[in-house]
């Protein structure tokens, strides 16, 4: 489902001087500002503007911990804060590490979200018919890649797909599934199979502003993050 913000929240994200604070849960270990010395990302709706996308989220994060487990699971947390009011904390993100190279206590981690589970040559399963609509790869693809999908996305039933020819990927067939319905697949906020038509923003997708809530646009038209 969409996310649902509170009223301190919708009131700090217009404020002047609001920061954003970040925190981690991996593998079931809170980590906040005392343990995590760095962190970026990279997540969006597509590489390069236009539809048939499934794109791949990274994060970067450097922090001290007793251990982190290879796959580690990686939630990400954000909240504002300006001055003595802070938020509720909000889902931004599940990943899961792959390289993370350790110093005395101090570990890197390179993490990916689930979509990367997608860049696999799919192998149909002998039961499967086809053509298969639509509704139904995506089904399999989720089940192959261990998520579920989001409620918001909606496809066609009537839209059909045939067997995968020239080593198709998973990631191959989600990127045309959604540039049949003029959109792109990502992973949602809470980590679940999301198609976002770029017609039809869901909910829970935010637009750029400025540090003073004002939008951003590029060439008149609003600009997603």
């Amino acid at each position: 489902m969409a996310q649902t913000t509170s009223e301190l929240w919708k009131s700090l994200w217009e404020m002047r001087n609001t920061r954003q604070e970040y925190a981690y849960e991996i593998n079931g270990i809170w980590y906040g500002d005392q343990e995590v010395v760095e962190h970026g990302g990279d997540s969006a709706i597509y590489e390069e503007f236009g539809i048939g996308n499934a794109y791949i989220a990274s994060l970067s994060i450097g922090l001290y911990a007793d251990d982190i487990p290879k796959g580690a699971e990686i939630k990400r947390y954000v909240r504002l804060v300006n001055g003595d009011q802070v938020s509720e904390w909000l889902p931004k993100g599940v990943f899961y590490a792959n390289r993370r190279p350790e110093d005395d206590g101090y570990w890197k981690i390179e993490a990916f979200d689930a979509m990367r589970k997608a860049s696999i040559v799919w192998v149909p399963d002998q039961s499967l018919v086809f053509p298969m609509s639509m509704p139904d790869a995506v089904t399999e693809f989720a089940r192959i890649m261990g998520v579920s999908i989001d409620s918001r996305t909606v496809l066609n039933p009537a839209y059909t797909i045939d067997y995968p020819a020239n080593d198709w990927t998973i990631r191959d067939e989600l990127g045309f599934i959604a540039a049949a319905h003029g959109g792109n697949f990502v992973m949602s906020n809470v980590g679940e199979l999301l198609l976002v038509p770029l017609i039809s923003i869901p909910e829970g997708t935010h637009y750029l502003v400025t540090e003073h809530g004002g939008a951003i646009t590029f060439g008149g038209v609003r600009i997603l993050v």
